[in-house]
């Protein structure tokens, strides 16, 4: 799997980097959000990496994808529905406390 960065912009209304990029996948090898965060974590981006969307292209051994970066992780979860925060393996501390 690699990925290729194709955009970055500032937010500032949001406070957050939206990032859209592009991930060559092998032959019949699906886009998996586990393994594209950790190659985009490895690109030097700081910050709380939420992968937003990622989706296959019909017909090429490709997807395309956008994540957002915020400063902290709270900012995030003010920010993002549930289910994208969710998706992305982020508990939400009023969840818990209800459970217990």
């Amino acid at each position: 799997m690699e990925i290729k960065i194709d955009s970055t912009k500032d937010d500032k209304y949001f406070d957050r980097q939206i990032i859209n990029f592009t991930v060559k996948l092998k032959a019949g090898e699906p886009a998996k959000l586990d393994e594209t965060k950790k190659i985009l974590e490895k690109e030097g981006k700081e910050g709380f990496l939420l992968i937003y969307t990622i989706k296959n292209i019909y017909g090429k051994n490709e997807a395309r994808g956008i994540a957002h970066i915020y400063k902290n992780e709270e900012l995030a979860k003010k920010i993002l529905p549930k289910y994208i925060l969710e998706k992305n393996g982020v508990k939400n501390g009023k969840e818990e406390a209800e459970k217990k």
